[in-house]
């Protein structure tokens, strides 16, 4: 595959090769294409949490990832069913009173 790069494009590529911390033009495209990769998959995954994905779309989302996502949500809901199981939860207008009496209370004492 031959891939044609502007100018500017070109020398930052070259750069990174003669900087040493790439040994190849090769290896410079492959991690770009890496990172484009997951800023795709990113970009999937945020869809799927927000709309939906067509089929072509979830074709594109690794498995592993739709799980991980699966797990990280799961794992976010049963902390917070163990939270209001526990009474560490208060509703809005409960904790706006709380809050309420305290400043109150703190300007009441002041001179």
């Amino acid at each position: 595959m031959n891939v044609s790069l502007p100018a500017a494009m070109e020398q930052f590529v070259r750069a990174q090769v003669d900087s040493g911390r790439y040994r190849t033009v090769s290896e410079v495209m492959r991690d770009g294409l890496r990172l484009l990769e997951e800023a795709e998959q990113r970009r999937l995954v945020e869809k799927w949490l927000y709309e939906d994905l067509t089929p072509e779309e979830e074709a594109l989302l690794p498995p592993e990832i739709k799980n991980r996502v699966k797990d990280h949500f799961t794992r976010l809901v049963d902390e917070a069913r163990t939270d209001v199981d526990a009474g560490r939860i208060t509703d809005g207008p409960k904790a706006m009173k709380r809050i309420e009496d305290r400043l109150r209370t703190r300007f009441e004492r002041k001179p």
